[in-house]
């Protein structure tokens, strides 16, 4: 019993330790060493390219510079594609806000007419409750372009305030996956040095495999944004929505960041809908919203269980637990740690329970 005890209590300590460990990671290094860990992926990624360039006879600082290059190339000509399709959507909002903001302003009045016109014929009580009530939402209502714009003016302040730290960041990437990539062998060879020999043994094979999860994540991730826009794609277009596809990218861009999701550009979208009185249209976004969002939640554990060979009830548990512990960043990382911890405990590393 007492020796049932110690075990229980050890990994109790030892999970204890391993959820701390994580915090300090998430709330210290990896801010320290963000740039750093985007350019060692960036070099992993290129390094079958690199290593193809070298069997043709290039040096590998040469090799390592040409892929550097080309992947700078891909990434700006993408970033500079998406700022200039985002700026022009932005810009043919700005000459239609005179207009939506006098339908607005119109349809909100014509709204409140109608809801005081029903408020008038309640009994006195209820109609002066009423009253002040409807006051109370019609001047937040009013006051909501307001908010929109001062919202805007602090996101751009920021925006602003930030884009030192952001350049910063990508030159130290960029140099740093060049730097990465020309000595990536001798940097793995050093980070393996640092590794006992018995753990260095045993986890032999073990980077090859976190390599593969990782691969199977992000195709998982990529699979479940392209059935996102394609989603969204078809209901704009039933909808007769302008520029449909770069809505729809946008949107499924959206979706897969941590924290945001579809309804954040949907659900204020079909409220807009409705106070214009479009109707129609407010119901299809709300529709399609529901539909991506069951879509996904069916699909998303399979996929991943699939992608990063998990079945798929310890990936659904993995996914509600990282949501409960760190909301959508949970579930976008616990499935990875889960795998990480399987692969661990195969090979021997760790010892967190018995395979069957």
């Amino acid at each position: 019993m007492q020796q049932r005890a110690a075990k229980c209590f050890a990994a109790l300590l030892w999970g204890g330790v391993l959820v701390g460990g994580i915090w300090l990671l998430v709330r210290f290094l990896l801010p320290w060493t963000a740039p750093f860990i985007v350019a060692f992926a960036a070099a992993a990624l290129m390094e079958p390219g690199v290593r193809s360039l070298c069997r043709r006879g290039l040096r590998r600082s040469v090799a390592a510079m040409m892929m550097s290059l080309a992947v700078l190339t891909l990434v700006s000509a993408l970033a500079v594609w998406l700022s200039y399709r985002g700026i022009s959507a932005l810009t043919d909002f700005a000459a239609c806000v005179p207009e939506l903001a006098d339908s607005l302003s119109r349809q909100l009045g014509e709204l409140e007419s109608r809801v005081f016109a029903y408020v008038a014929t309640a009994p006195e009580e209820v109609s002066r409750y009423l009253k002040t009530a409807l006051d109370a939402v019609a001047e937040s209502l009013y006051s909501i372009p307001a908010a929109l714009s001062q919202w805007v003016l602090d996101v751009l302040t920021r925006a602003a305030q930030s884009s030192p730290d952001f350049l910063l960041f990508a030159v130290t990437a960029g140099i740093g996956t060049y730097l990465l990539s020309a000595s990536y062998p001798k940097t793995l060879a050093f980070l393996s040095a640092q590794l006992p020999d018995s753990l260095r043994r045993r986890a032999e094979g073990l980077g090859q495999d976190l390599k593969s999860s990782f691969g199977g994540w992000l195709r998982a991730q990529l699979i479940l944004m392209a059935m996102t826009f394609f989603e969204l794609l078809a209901a704009f277009l039933l909808l007769k929505v302008k520029g449909a596809a770069m809505i729809a990218v946008l949107t499924a861009f959206v979706d897969a960041l941590p924290v945001f999701g579809t309804g954040i550009v949907l659900v204020p979208w079909a409220v807009y809908s409705f106070i214009l009185g479009d109707t129609a249209r407010g119901i299809g976004l709300l529709i399609c919203w529901g539909v991506v969002n069951l879509v996904r939640s069916c699909v998303q554990a399979k996929l991943l269980g699939d992608q990063i060979g998990l079945d798929p009830l310890p990936s659904l548990l993995a996914m509600y637990v990282g949501w409960r512990v760190w909301r959508v960043w949970g579930m976008l990382l616990f499935p990875i740690l889960f795998v990480t911890l399987r692969q661990l405990n195969d090979r021997g590393v760790i010892h967190l329970w018995k395979s069957a």
